[in-house]
């Protein structure tokens, strides 16, 4: 199982909303922020991307769900700061997981986000 510690919105919308138009990805990651789940800094030299990444208290709740019992619980952020240290290697690994989910999905083998 792979843990996503952040992701931009396009990558968000190719784990989770492919059916829906990218719009749509964009406010339902508006409402996790506005329930403190998650956040999200823009980072400045790609055009305004967005990269989000789970709050402690998104981390807590997500740590809760029945596909996380006995693996290692997921950390949430500390503050902005810490994210944009690590958003280089970050991003890079949520694009390798994201590569061999479309690789899956293009076989048709069964494989989803929390696989």
């Amino acid at each position: 199982m792979v843990q996503y510690r952040m992701a931009t919105t396009a990558q968000m919308h190719h784990l989770i909303a492919l059916e829906v138009r990218i719009k749509q990805t964009r406010r339902r990651l508006a409402k996790l922020r506005q329930e403190g789940l998650i956040d999200r800094i823009t980072l400045p030299q790609t055009g305004r991307t967005r990269v989000w990444y789970p709050t402690r208290y998104g981390a807590q709740i997500a740590g809760e769900w029945p596909e996380m019992r006995g693996r290692r619980p997921p950390r949430g952020a500390v503050d902005r700061a810490a994210v944009r240290l690590k958003v280089g290697h970050g991003l890079t690994v949520t694009e390798t997981a994201l590569a061999f989910l479309q690789d899956a999905r293009h076989r048709g083998d069964l494989c989803h986000p929390l696989d």
